[in-house]
């Protein structure tokens, strides 16, 4: 669902993909958005621990190359997991959240994180997540779609945005956004920039 809706918006996007569990699973690495294959339950095979940090770690890697190569407009992370980090071997959270803040200050990376089965917003804020960027989510069939319908609006409205950063994510006033174009959508954004900078 996250995957069509991202490849109805449009534009030059192209999107990085791994899997983990005790080891990392690279199935995209900046294949543009309207060549990569149907995602589908085959695609997702849980199994093992959960090597978070390395998976973060050897993603945000693959970004910093292509970012140093092509310099992106935006470089966005969606970090999805139903379970704590748990059986890294070659990043810490230490080192991840150097990494991440880091990436945040100096190229304006956009991380959100959505965590099942634990508190995902102090997760987030301990690897160094902006505020607002992180969604609790419960791991059911339901549920997991629901999340995932609410963070492709995010996504759309952060594209449709156009700046590396945006001041706030999963707000009525920003997912509007995914849904605006031409003067609306421009009216939408200095707005929220205003109401942004007041609160």
């Amino acid at each position: 669902e996250f995957l069509g809706d991202q490849q109805r918006e449009g534009g030059d996007a192209r999107m990085t993909l791994t899997l983990f569990d005790t080891h990392l699973t690279p199935l995209a690495a900046a294949v543009p958005i309207r060549e990569i294959a149907p995602l589908d339950v085959s695609t997702f095979e849980p199994g093992g621990m959960t090597a978070l940090y390395d998976a973060i770690g050897h993603t945000m890697t693959m970004a910093d190359d292509f970012y140093a190569e092509h310099k992106p407009d935006q470089v966005l992370f969606v970090i999805m997991t139903d379970g704590e980090e748990n059986s890294s071997r070659e990043f810490d959270r230490d080192r991840i959240f150097g990494l991440i803040e880091e990436r945040q200050r100096s190229a304006g990376y956009e991380f959100i994180y959505l965590g099942a089965n634990q508190d995902s917003y102090l997760v987030g804020q301990a690897m160094g997540i902006r505020a607002g960027r992180m969604v609790d989510w419960s791991a059911t069939p339901e549920e997991t779609a629901a999340t995932m319908q609410r963070v492709s609006r995010n996504v759309r409205a952060h594209r449709r945005y156009a700046e590396a950063q945006s001041p706030v994510m999963f707000s009525p006033e920003f997912e509007a956004m995914a849904d605006l174009e031409g003067q609306e959508l421009a009216d939408a954004k200095m707005a929220y920039v205003r109401e942004a900078k007041r609160g």
